[in-house]
């Protein structure tokens, strides 16, 4: 029979334990608040290299001109994830690693590009070694320079001419479920840009082809460093979620704990009172 001593002693235990799980929730809940903010100046910064787009295929359109191929017309699919960085967020990474390798069942087996430890980890554990890692940010301040690493891996992996079309795959803290997204980012879809009308051309320092390459390059960053964000915030909503059914978890043990203690302690005053009354006999 257990001792009330060594129950009381898992008790403080678990209501430790409590403790770090509430901890990890409220981080986790400041950090995809951060990120959420940051996202309004991500999508505004899009919004400016898209307007500058139209304005640059415009003038491509007035010198009779279409903007040049920015891939290879032939080659294997790279895939940029973007998982986990840590665990304790239940199946969120997981469900990134499912999606993408359903990508790799097809004909053509694509290459990837794995941000987060977590992903990295799964994917050596399939022998399947990525073109390029690197873990996510452990804060949204380091985002930005992230994204100019990917962007670089991925514009050198363009210069070798091996690369047919280019994804990433991410998850939607505020879509349904946390829904997984598979973005398209080259070839890139120059139709999303209608060329721009105005009456007089804007002044520009730059033949427009290179102009629009540049463009390419600021958009396709800035189509990364939104993807990173989200993620960055999808993975704190999961671990929020996850510490929240901890939580209640550990709350159900120590209500079971206390319970066992408070009858452990009952049947110990028993147990002391039938031997004093032996004794006073």
């Amino acid at each position: 029979m257990r001792r009330s001593a060594d129950v009381a002693g898992q008790i403080e235990n678990v209501e430790q334990i409590e403790g770090v799980v509430v901890a990890m929730r409220a981080l986790a809940a400041a950090h995809a608040q951060e990120a959420r903010r940051h996202l309004t100046a991500i999508r505004e910064q899009e919004a400016t290299v898209a307007h500058a787009m139209a304005n640059a295929l415009a003038l491509l359109a007035q010198a009779d001109r279409q903007p040049a191929g920015s891939i290879a017309a032939a080659g294997p699919e790279l895939k940029i994830v973007v998982g986990a960085a840590q665990g304790f967020s239940g199946l969120y990474n997981e469900r990134i690693v499912e999606a993408a390798l359903k990508a790799r069942s097809a004909a053509a087996s694509p290459s990837f590009m794995l941000i987060g430890q977590r992903s990295v980890t799964e994917f050596e554990g399939l022998a399947i070694p990525p073109a390029w890692s690197a873990n996510m940010a452990a804060h949204t301040a380091e985002i930005p320079a992230l994204a100019s690493r990917v962007v670089d891996a991925l514009f050198a992996f363009l210069e070798r001419g091996t690369v047919a079309a280019v994804s990433i795959l991410y998850c939607d803290p505020d879509g349904r479920e946390q829904s997984l997204v598979d973005r398209r980012l080259m070839p890139f879809d120059f139709s999303r840009f209608p060329p721009a009308k105005r009456a007089e051309a804007p002044l520009i320092t730059l033949p427009p082809e290179m102009l629009v390459s540049h463009l390419v390059e600021e958009y396709v960053f800035t189509e990364i460093c939104e993807a990173l964000m989200l993620g960055f915030a999808s993975e704190n909503d999961a671990r929020m979620t996850a510490m929240t059914r901890a939580r209640s978890n550990v709350r159900r043990i120590r209500d079971d704990l206390r319970i066992e203690f408070a009858q452990l302690r009952q049947a110990q005053t028993t147990t002391e009172i039938i031997e004093l009354s032996q004794v006073l006999r």
